[in-house]
């Protein structure tokens, strides 16, 4: 904890707390607009995919920063429930490439405009120039964190 301008200042908790708060709105958002079967960490694979369909599993992990198996979890839900089908990749059949189904991609078209909204929600009352400057600390945070850890090797 450090003491500036006479206020306990603990960054890790205050990361934490908007994390915590960022991810009980996305949840909150999503089951108010009939999305209940769905997380927000889920809801970003299809997202992804809605960008760039046709990724393995492995590129879903390594964009979203999730391990495999929890990534592979996800997937395993996601195609239960519809949102997204695996099959085998042409040059090689060892390999599952995912791509979205068209009720995933429906609910992406729902969702998206939500997300939208949530974003410029956590934008209020900033600069461009504030949220440039906030962008580039929570990086250097994010970065001092990967090089003590040694968690970017």
């Amino acid at each position: 904890m450090k003491k500036i301008k006479g206020i306990d200042i603990d960054l890790g908790l205050e990361m934490a707390l908007t994390s915590s708060i960022y991810r009980a709105a996305s949840q909150k958002v999503l089951k108010n607009h009939g999305l209940n079967d769905i997380t927000r960490e889920q809801f970003g694979i299809l997202l992804l995919l809605s960008l760039t369909d046709g990724l393995y599993q492995t590129q879903i992990a390594n964009i979203l920063g999730k391990d495999r198996p929890n990534i592979t979890r996800m997937i395993d839900i996601l195609e239960t429930n519809g949102y997204i089908r695996r099959e085998k990749d042409d040059n090689n059949r060892r390999i599952l490439k995912v791509y979205l189904t068209e009720k995933g991609l429906k609910n992406v078209e729902v969702a998206k405009p939500l997300k939208d909204r949530m974003n410029a929600a956590q934008y209020r009352g900033m600069t461009d120039e504030e949220i440039y400057t906030l962008v580039v600390l929570l990086r250097k945070v994010r970065k001092n964190i990967e090089d003590e850890y040694k968690l970017n090797s």
